[in-house]
């Protein structure tokens, strides 16, 4: 257990780090050798494949929502812009990190949901233009707002994650 808290703690930290903007050959096989390290980080059993879980719950929502009425109540279809992007979402969040459960809505987002009690929860709401809307429950306390998803996860949402699933 302390193993992967460490574990986790250092690839998190190495995630969050500012990608290489050298163009030297140096730099680029740095790069490369950074990608393969963390491919088979997450090949591993305890770091990534649990997180396959996410991406296998993801295509399973979205093949049974992605036409209109999925619910029986004129819901709005899941369309594929909207899976690429909760798709991109979970391969940004770090290797290491909680994954959330998925689910779909009424208006065609599809939400990813952090669950610890019923007192710190976060819940953010992918949408087809790619706004992230988020909710959170933090014992006493209740943060909410919107982000644009430009292929990370935004700080604030990732520091909610942090306090729903660590603290």
């Amino acid at each position: 257990m302390i193993l992967e808290m460490t574990a986790s703690a250092i690839i998190y930290s190495s995630a969050l780090a500012i990608p290489s903007r050298g163009s030297s050959e140096t730099a680029r096989f740095v790069s490369r050798q950074t990608d393969a390290g963390l491919d088979i980080l997450k090949s591993s059993l305890a770091f990534g494949l649990y997180g396959q879980k996410a991406f296998d719950d993801l295509s399973l929502i979205f093949e049974e929502c992605r036409t209109a009425n999925w619910d029986g109540y004129q819901a709005e279809p899941v369309f594929e812009e909207t899976y690429q992007l909760a798709g991109q979402f979970l391969k940004a969040l770090p290797l290491g990190a909680s994954m959330p459960a998925i689910s779909a809505e009424a208006d065609g987002h599809l939400t990813m949901e952090w669950y610890r009690t019923p007192r710190r929860t976060l819940s953010v709401s992918i949408s087809p233009e790619g706004q992230l809307h988020y909710a959170a429950l933090l014992g006493g306390s209740k943060a909410y707002g919107t982000e644009p998803f430009f292929g990370e996860v935004p700080e604030a949402i990732m520091s909610l994650i942090n306090r729903v699933m660590v603290a």
